[in-house]
């Protein structure tokens, strides 16, 4: 069991730009209860869980709250020379414990952290140790040999099944966290904690720490509220600066929440090596081919800063997908046949990548292709950013990632010493680019098939017929759990008058059960970038707003007037729902736009 101990979220605070953890109440990150609690449950009485971590001394009460919890002992990774680490870093040290703990048969680790939002250890410590790996379990059911577990993906849900040993994630709504009051697992002896330095491990002081952490952090800058914040004291108020702002416009929504503008940051690692060139390229990895238009309208900037091109990397067979790809930006086309598993994909790429060595990798940040990406950062030795928010070419030449944390909060720039740099990009994150004029005709690389996956997907389920409406939509009503289902008609009607607007909701309300879970967004779900948002009963917490940052215009209605939203929209409406929702329908209606 793999676990890490976070500043609380919601208490952090900023210091001249830097996150400042002295005094802020520290926790285990919520997706780790969710592991250990799982752990205890399926060791049972004759079974041992071992609980890992890597961090400072305080962080052993991570591991004692565990214990509390019914874990059997704990190992703490606690040493100067672990400073500075990286994810891969990090996943090196962690590996190395558990390889001289184990074996075991089952490693689990929460799908991500809420302080940085990454999903990249669980994924790299099991390629580290050669364990097939799946992420994001809903349910799970483990026998003496074999494991079978129904996974969330981006749509739905998938059941896969394999041999036991693995390394699984867990999902939010896995089971019941894991929690111990602190008079309890402060009880936890000193002889059910192992305590391992850098040398108590089998690995160099070159793989660990700063010194063998191919991505570092620039500055980390707070975002900071950029709209307009503008209360209307009626609905045709509303309306009348909804149309100024150009919420009803044709063409793509101005950009809104774009990365920062460069600053002077070097790409060279602490030790002062410089990555080894390869080919001048930009690599866009994807297996959807509307994600994929996004990422290679993004590369094809990024190649005319660099003097390069760009290539399509994907197991999209179908032909006709293909022209839609060079209008998109794709002067190259390889292809991945016969593989579907996110090991199958990997594998493939990460052949091919290591032969050619391109300029950067840019791949689809869907729940699949985060675990692609993180098994070829783990094998290849390379650097990864993860949900990249926005892509720049540095001064030196060198790519500068920025990616949210703490809930989107944070804005941080990455950079990478690795000869090929790599970065993960959540779907609607970046914004739409218009299809090239004649783009050349490609000629498609059919790549060798990689050696199938230890793992079978055996059944897939899709709660939602069109998972990227979302992503595709002008115009998307967001539904906050203020909405009673009951009400979703009424919905539905300002939908239709916002042109057949997608349906969004928040995580509270997917949780409900009252919207598809594929209709999440915000930091757990997705991302979108519509000309027009309208917010209809959501509170406004960061972990939904994050979502929606990249919307061009953003209309929200709320009955609490101190509501957080208010702060992050263009144009708010203080009401209750019931009335203004029908109201701001007819208006929409009479006005015809």
């Amino acid at each position: 069991m793999l676990v890490k101990q976070i500043p609380a979220p919601v208490e952090f605070r900023m210091h001249e730009g830097r996150l400042v953890r002295d005094g802020v109440p520290l926790e285990v990150n919520a997706y780790c209860r969710r592991a250990n609690a799982k752990a205890v449950e399926l060791a049972g009485a004759d079974g041992e869980v071992v609980v890992f971590t890597m961090g400072p001394p305080a962080a052993v009460d991570a591991l004692r709250e565990m214990i509390a919890c019914g874990a059997d002992r704990g190992v703490h990774l606690c040493d100067p020379a672990f400073a500075g680490s990286d994810t891969l870093a990090t996943a090196v040290a962690l590996a190395a414990a558990v390889r001289r703990e184990g074996p075991f048969d089952l490693v689990l680790a929460g799908l991500n952290s809420l302080d940085s939002d990454t999903g990249q250890v669980p994924v790299e410590v099991a390629e580290l140790l050669s364990l097939p790996f799946a992420a994001g379990v809903r349910d799970l059911e483990v026998d003496a040999a074999r494991f079978t577990a129904r996974l969330e993906t981006d749509d739905g849900y998938s059941t896969i099944t394999g041999a036991l040993p693995v390394a699984l994630s867990t999902a939010e709504r896995l089971c019941a966290p894991s929690e111990a009051p602190v008079d309890e697992y402060s009880k936890v002896g000193d002889d059910r904690i192992t305590r391992l330095g850098a040398t108590d491990l089998d690995v160099t002081a070159e793989q660990i720490g700063a010194t063998g952490s191919p991505t570092s952090v620039g500055p980390v800058r707070m975002l900071t509220a950029t709209r307009r914040a503008l209360r209307a004291s009626s609905v045709t108020e509303a309306v009348d600066l909804l149309e100024e702002f150009g919420a009803f416009d044709d063409g793509p929504p101005a950009e809104s929440g774009a990365a920062p503008a460069s600053a002077t940051l070097l790409a060279s690692g602490p030790d002062g090596t410089s990555p080894t060139p390869g080919e001048n390229s930009v690599w866009c990895f994807f297996t959807e081919p509307g994600v994929g238009a996004e990422l290679l309208g993004e590369a094809a900037e990024l190649a005319a800063w660099i003097s390069g091109m760009v290539t399509a990397v994907t197991n999209i067979v179908d032909e006709s997908a293909w022209d839609g790809l060079a209008a998109a930006g794709a002067d190259r086309l390889l292809v991945v046949p016969e593989a579907a598993e996110p090991s199958e994909l990997a594998e493939a790429l990460a052949a091919v990548a290591v032969e050619r060595l391109p300029w950067a990798l840019l791949v689809e940040g869907t729940r699949s292709g985060r675990v692609v990406a993180s098994i070829v950062a783990a094998r290849c030795g390379w650097g990864l950013t993860g949900d990249a928010v926005g892509l720049e070419v540095g001064p030196d030449g060198r790519l500068v990632a920025w990616k949210p944390a703490f809930g989107g909060r944070l804005q941080v720039p990455i950079l990478s010493r690795s000869p090929v740099q790599m970065a993960t990009v959540r779907p609607g994150v970046l914004a739409a680019r218009p299809p090239r004029e004649n783009p050349p005709a490609l000629d498609p690389q059919m790549l060798a098939a990689p050696e199938p996956s230890r793992l079978r997907t055996v059944s897939v389920v899709r709660e939602d017929d069109d998972s990227g409406e979302l992503r595709r939509a002008r115009t998307v009503v967001a539904v906050g759990v203020g909405v009673d289902p009951d009400g979703y008609p009424v919905i539905d009607e300002l939908r239709a008058a916002l042109g057949d607007a997608a349906l969004g909701a928040t995580r509270r309300v997917t949780d409900q059960g009252w919207v598809p879970r594929g209709r999440q967004i915000g930091v757990t779900g997705h991302a979108v970038s519509p000309r027009l948002l309208v917010a209809v009963g959501s509170s406004g917490r960061f972990n939904h707003t994050v979502g929606i940052r990249n919307a061009g215009v953003i209309l929200a209605v709320n009955s609490n007037p101190e509501a957080e939203i208010f702060d992050q929209v263009d144009v708010g409406i203080v009401g209750e729902w019931q009335t203004v929702v029908p109201e701001l329908t007819a208006e929409l209606t009479r006005r015809v736009f």
